[in-house]
């Protein structure tokens, strides 16, 4: 009897940090009406939706937790706040991956995926490795193992940062068909591979995503009608040869956000496939462990699956856009502010932790585990692995560490995505700056105002906003008075 094929479906589940850096409280967004705000609202339709998906036969109801048969990364910023705000939906995802393990002699569902969602291809090789290395220690305390796998936000890569992912001991990532060259592979075969990446630092395996089906099946005939969406699944599955592995990613949001009744079709749809004998569904690392990377890929320049422009969408005013008749010439200028503050904080951080640890670098890798676990008894741990015996020297270092992660927030992906930096994703950016220079002006002098002399050249689309600053000021207040 030959070997069946595989299928594997991703969803990227994610949101940006919403929440006031300085109350941890997210503001009344009337765009997410009737919900608080948006994180509340794509709770409700997506994740928790996810965690008990809805497939009917007749009068008979079933209901299937997606995270057991989803590969899927939780982005670090939405886990912290399910685990607070969205409890069943976190829960779920746990037990998925925990389910996903068992089936599959230890190789889960869930993967890690770098930090703040920042673009890392446009990162310094520093802060590059930080959110590499943060994303896996989130990871490691949520989900109680190793990742595997890394969720590069965007699907942004470039050989920079596949050297990091290796120098990381991750064994592999997702990218879009698209992306690079897939050598081994005939111009009709549409398997996953996984392909080998080579480099200095040691190998990674790509798992490559089939973007053209997925695009069209992420339409909404296909995911308001599982049946349907599992035939055109099986038709392409069923072409490959045996044992090969189709792969369809897409952002988690689609199921359910996007397309209200996405999580309970993809159930169906999951659920037709998985009854056949012939397809089995699985996940990366369990489909690795049994096919090892085969043919080789090259990535010449940075790419993403967002723009075909390689990553100029987070950096230049390339023409991606929603609305064709706007420009997006702040985007550049945007991009160098937060660059400035986030070049700041680090050096910042070098001159101030440098007196007080043997190895500051060291220490700031380290310091997700502080931010994640905040009892007594983990504090104590950290600060007794860097030799930092004394209650003052842990005030001082404890808030440099808040530093450094508020200015890697200022970096949030989605703050360049959209046609202006005015609505709600712009604003993360903007209010965790204002945090991040808060905090280095308590050692060093502070760098406003010539910060809000940057943000007055940028000019938002939205009359009501004016330009960067008045924003950025706007909101600094707004949330000096909800402290008070």
């Amino acid at each position: 009897m030959s070997e069946p094929r595989h299928l594997i479906i991703h969803g990227h589940f994610y949101q940006p940090p919403r929440e006031s850096p300085w109350t941890g409280l997210i503001a009344q967004e009337s765009g997410a009406a009737p919900y608080p705000n948006w994180n509340e609202r794509i709770l409700a339709e997506c994740y928790a939706a996810n965690a008990a998906a809805k497939v009917e036969d007749g009068k008979l109801v079933r209901l299937f937790n997606n995270y057991e048969r989803l590969n899927f990364d939780c982005g670090p910023t939405l886990a912290r706040w399910l685990a607070r705000h969205g409890e069943n939906a976190y829960r779920a995802m746990l037990r998925g991956d925990e389910s996903s393990c068992g089936a599959h002699r230890g190789h889960g569902n869930a993967i890690a995926q770098a930090f703040n969602h920042s673009i890392l291809p446009l990162l310094s090789p520093r802060d590059r490795e930080l959110q590499i290395a943060w994303g896996l220690e989130d990871f490691r305390f949520r989900f109680g193992r190793d990742a595997e796998g890394i969720w590069l936000p965007e699907c942004a890569a470039d050989e920079a940062t596949l050297e990091s992912i290796a120098a990381a001991r991750v064994k592999f990532v997702i990218l879009g068909s698209d992306q690079g060259r897939y050598r081994g592979a005939t111009a009709a075969d549409r398997s996953a591979g996984p392909f080998i990446w080579r480099g200095s630092s040691g190998t990674v395996a790509i798992f490559r995503f089939d973007r053209e089906l997925s695009v069209a099946l992420l339409g909404p005939s296909y995911l308001a009608d599982g049946r349907r969406l599992a035939d055109a699944i099986i038709k392409v599955i069923l072409e490959l040869p045996p044992g090969a592995a189709l792969m369809l990613a897409c952002d988690g949001e689609y199921l359910g956000h996007h397309r209200r009744a996405g999580a309970d079709e993809a159930a169906r749809a999951i659920d037709i496939i998985a009854e056949r004998g012939d397809i089995e569904v699985t996940n990366c690392g369990a489909y690795l462990a049994g096919h090892p990377a085969a043919g080789e890929f090259t990535i010449n320049t940075p790419s993403s699956w967002s723009c075909p422009h390689g990553v100029e969408r987070w950096r230049a005013d390339c023409g991606c856009r929603l609305n064709p008749k706007l420009s997006q010439e702040w985007r550049a200028p945007l991009r160098a502010a937060m660059e400035f503050v986030t070049a700041h904080c680090d050096a910042v951080y070098e001159r101030f932790a440098a007196p007080l640890l043997s190895d500051p670098f060291a220490a700031l890798k380290d310091s997700m585990a502080l931010a994640l676990d905040e009892s007594a008894a983990a504090t104590e741990r950290f600060f007794a692995r860097h030799r930092v015996p004394d209650s003052a020297r842990q005030e001082r270092l404890a808030t440099l560490f808040e530093m450094q992660h508020a200015a890697h927030t200022t970096l949030t992906s989605c703050a360049w995505f959209f046609d202006d930096f005015g609505g709600p994703e712009g604003r993360v950016a903007l209010r965790w700056a204002a945090r991040a220079v808060e905090l280095a002006a308590i050692y060093a002098p502070t760098i406003e105002p010539e910060l809000l002399d940057r943000l007055r050249a940028i000019r938002s689309h939205r009359r009501e906003v004016g330009d960067a600053a008045t924003l950025y000021l706007s909101l600094k207040t707004r949330e000096s008075r909800g402290r008070m």
